[in-house]
Parts: C-alpha cells; structure tokens; sequence
C-alpha cells in the first residue's frame, strides 16, 4: 500500500457528493411556498443545475469505471 488515494475511488466520492447535491437542490426547491413565474422560473434553473450535477455524477462514474478497467463504464 502506497499510501496514496485510489483515484477512482476518489471519482466515486465526487460522484456520490454530485448525486446527493441534486438531490438536496431539488428537494429543497420542492418544499419552498412560493409561487408565480418568478418561482417557476427558479425551479427550472434549479432543476437544470441539478441534472448538471447528475450529468457531471454519471462522467466520474464512468472514468473511475474506466480507471478500473473497465472501458464501457458501467
């Protein structure tokens, strides 16, 4: 053992913390008592930094997959 961090499971972590992330963004959003456009607005960018997060969680997945070996990424 080096001592040194897997880096995959470095990616792992970064994923797993970009999944609860957008998960916390929309479930805080869903619980906020404001109405209108103007809220509706904000949902919807809430919502899109959330599936950044998701898409951001599912590319670490894959290069950790990668780092493992394994080229699909699954």
């Amino acid at each position: 053992m080096s001592g040194r961090p897997d880096p995959a499971e470095g990616l792992r972590a970064h994923a797993a913390a970009l999944r609860d992330r957008a998960l916390r963004l929309r479930g805080a959003c869903e619980r906020l008592d404001w109405k209108g456009a103007q809220a509706d607005a904000f949902r919807a960018r809430v919502d899109e930094l959330a599936l950044r997060c998701d898409t951001a969680a599912a590319g670490l997945s894959r290069s950790a997959s990668r780092l493992d070996g394994r080229p699909g990424g699954g």
